[in-house]
């Protein structure tokens, strides 16, 4: 198990009391929801990182160019943005930060109207509704990331 992976369970573990830990369907939904709030921070840093390293490399390749700069400093950082703009056409960090923010919002609204069920009402047929619900959200995710993939390979122009 990774480092990260240890952390995320120790950070669902804190959040719930000994009752919801006997809860297993409870404690997946968390899970998966943890993993969701995860990949919205990673995409979205990664998307954040990318956009302003472009934006001041392109601001340093003009300043550069202007200052009478070595052309091989010029060179080098212009082609560091070409390869950021080319990068951005391979990766889309800012659409998967967007997919994972709507599948941590909705997995968070599951587990929050199964918290707010009595735990005489948390019965083993809601128990399998909300893992059959936090299921059928990481499924149409999955699909919903793989057709993106798809859509942004056929849109690109032929090398």
């Amino acid at each position: 198990m990774k480092r990260a992976q240890r952390q995320q369970l120790i950070e669902i573990d804190e959040r719930l009391s000994e009752e919801d830990l006997a809860d297993r369907a409870l404690v997946h939904s968390m899970v998966q929801a943890e993993w969701y709030r995860a990949q919205m921070r990673r995409t979205h840093q990664r998307y954040v990182f990318s956009e302003s390293g472009a934006l001041l490399l392109a601001g340093a390749a003009t300043v550069l160019a202007a200052l009478d700069a070595p052309p091989w400093i010029t060179a080098i950082v212009a082609g560091l943005v070409a390869f950021l703009a080319g990068l951005r056409r391979i990766v889309s960090w800012h659409d998967d930060w967007l997919a994972a923010s709507e599948a941590r919002a909705k997995a968070t609204a599951e587990i929050s109207q199964y918290r707010l069920l009595p735990v005489a009402e948390r019965t083993p047929q809601r128990q399998r509704e909300l893992v059959a619900a936090i299921d059928a959200l990481v499924l149409t995710e999955t699909r919903s990331w793989g057709r993106r993939r798809r859509e942004k390979l056929q849109t690109e122009p032929a090398a």
